[in-house]
């Protein structure tokens, strides 16, 4: 009883912000190849990136958004404890958008207890049918570690090999 009321009451605190929810529940899935030191790391929702994760999945979480042309994304794979490649956050920077799909997205990714930190050449296709779905594809490109206190970045980046999600259900701003 009390989990519908709270959903209630984050649809009705969303709308008044200017945002309105998806008829559907946000889900997302994809998968992310990483190369650290010569390893290989994975972020996979499941049958190489085919199975989609749900928001409310115990395993999992996620968090998505399309707010005036601009995507977010955030997983994060409880099953794997906080080791190896567990989290992702990304957001596309509008400002970067190019003619068409082209795009920048800010990506943040966690390996164990280290934050890796770049900007990504990134391609978004929204979907014309469905404001509230897109599909995100990624080239590679090098991310970098901050360090803990002053914020510098390291010298040895992890590499983003190759990236695609798709998300669906996702917030999205009101057209009026």
């Amino acid at each position: 009883m009390l989990r519908p009321l709270l959903a209630q009451g984050l649809a009705l605190s969303f709308s008044t912000l200017g945002c309105s929810t998806s008829p559907a529940p946000a889900e997302a899935y994809g998968k992310a190849v990483v190369t650290m030191n010569g390893e290989v790391l994975v972020l996979d929702t499941g049958d190489d990136g085919k199975l989609p994760v749900p928001r409310f999945d115990d395993s999992w979480h996620v968090g998505c958004s399309l707010l005036d042309g601009e995507a977010h994304l955030e997983l994060v794979d409880h099953s794997k404890d906080r080791q190896g490649f567990y989290y992702l956050d990304l957001h596309l920077l509008s400002s970067e958008r190019r003619d068409g799909d082209a795009a920048a997205v800010n990506m943040r990714i966690y390996v164990d207890d280290e934050l890796f930190d770049g900007s990504c050449p990134a391609t978004l296709r929204t979907s014309r049918k469905e404001t509230h779905e897109c599909d995100l594809f990624f080239a590679g490109c090098n991310l970098h570690r901050l360090d803990r206190l002053g914020g510098a970045q390291d010298v040895i980046p992890a590499h983003l090999e190759l990236a695609s999600f798709h998300l669906s259900g996702c917030f999205a701003r009101r057209e009026d």
